[in-house]
């Protein structure tokens, strides 16, 4: 699932910035990190309390986070003040999406009867490369309604080659 616009105009935003100093990596880096300590219960409760006043929280920010950036804190000060902070892991997903989009590689939301082993998934991660001619990062879902099969998902394309798909388009066959 994509983040909400709010998140991904904060995350494209970032990106941009990140992309122009040609710091991407370290970007994904410290946001990662700062994901990581956000999602600390007391950290993340300390935010939401209505009784910390806005300017405590940004103040405090560089003693939470001691290991980001300038521009990083920047991006933190500015959801902080805008009471915004829920929305960090939704931006470091985005980013992350960003990331991968710029080195060209496809995200593919890869839907199975079963769970499949390494090597089957790395069978569908190589037949999706050889089908788009781009890197594929695939991730695995179990769903046993499809019966047997695959359906995979890379962005608004959908390709159902399940059991249940075939059944269905079966079905819309006979009923003509």
């Amino acid at each position: 699932m994509r983040p909400s616009t709010t998140a991904r105009r904060y995350a494209e935003a970032a990106f941009d910035v990140a992309r122009s100093d040609g710091q991407t990596d370290e970007w994904l880096r410290e946001l990662r990190a700062a994901q990581e300590t956000y999602s600390r219960d007391i950290v993340r409760t300390y935010f939401d309390d209505p009784n910390v006043a806005r300017e405590e929280r940004i103040e405090t920010l560089p003693r939470l986070f001691p290991q980001l950036s300038d521009r990083v804190l920047n991006l933190l000060r500015i959801l902080t003040s805008k009471h915004r902070m829920q929305l960090l892991p939704s931006i470091v997903s985005e980013f992350e999406h960003q990331v991968r989009s710029a080195r060209g590689v496809l995200e593919a939301e890869v839907t199975v009867a079963r769970p499949m082993t390494d090597g089957e998934q790395q069978e569908i991660q190589q037949r999706l490369r050889a089908l788009t001619g781009k890197d594929v990062q695939i991730h695995m879902a179990v769903d046993p309604s499809i019966l047997g099969g695959v359906v995979v998902r890379i962005g608004d394309q959908v390709i159902d080659a399940s059991v249940e798909g075939r059944l269905d388009r079966l079905r819309q066959e006979l009923a003509v």
